[in-house]
């Protein structure tokens, strides 16, 4: 059989098999036996490539989360001008809204980020923080002592990014008379992430004008 003694082949089989598994059971349907039934694959190989269940599931999450190659893709100047991080941030959110309400795997791992807790769930979530916080963190002069928080906007937005894609995968209707299945609605969202972001580096430049 193709890729029978293939260890590459049987890796990509178990971790693909994850993900099936997370789209139809969720987290909760996360098992060795399950995964290596719906692979193809015998359970011992399971331990023998990844060690144990969570370091097939490692394997998958460092796979699918792209959040820490995203970071790296990023291209910013060593220095980079105010209206670049403005921009950098506006377009990171744009993509994040459209590649978290694309993907039904990234949904189920985020569910299972919020929903409880699990050490392997929590470095990725670390990982992934420390990386926004130091781009954040280039954008400190722009607000200091603005009494505008560019980390809570953030925070809210992404927050919210979260909150209308799973509330819409789990079929529950319009947020605030939105409905982003539809294309301009989608799109409408996009603009307002854009604006917000917007309104938060004139507010802070508002707020610096005046004291001088």
């Amino acid at each position: 059989m193709p890729g029978k003694r293939n260890p590459e082949d049987k890796v990509s089989r178990l971790t693909g098999a994850v993900g099936d598994t997370l789209r139809e059971k969720g987290y909760h349907g996360l098992g060795v036996n399950k995964i290596a039934l719906r692979a193809g694959v015998s359970k011992p190989m399971v331990y023998e490539y990844f060690g144990n269940l969570n370091g097939l599931l490692k394997a998958y999450i460092g796979k699918k989360d792209t959040w820490l190659a995203y970071f790296e893709s990023l291209e910013l100047p060593e220095n980079p001008t105010t209206e670049e991080l403005k921009n950098c941030f506006i377009r990171m959110l744009q993509d994040q809204f459209r590649y978290f309400h694309g993907d039904t795997e990234m949904q189920k791992l985020v569910l299972w980020q919020i929903s409880e807790y699990n050490p392997l769930m929590r470095a990725v979530c670390e990982a992934r923080e420390r990386e926004g916080v130091r781009l954040l963190e280039l954008a400190d002069g722009h607000f200091r002592k603005s009494g505008i928080s560019l980390k809570a906007v953030m925070g809210m937005l992404v927050g919210g990014i979260y909150y209308n894609v799973l509330h819409d995968s789990a079929g529950l209707g319009t947020l605030a008379g939105i409905d982003i299945k539809n294309e301009k609605e989608f799109d409408l969202m996009l603009n307002m992430i854009a604006q917000v972001i917007e309104w938060a580096f004139q507010a802070a430049e508002f707020a610096h004008s005046t004291k001088n």
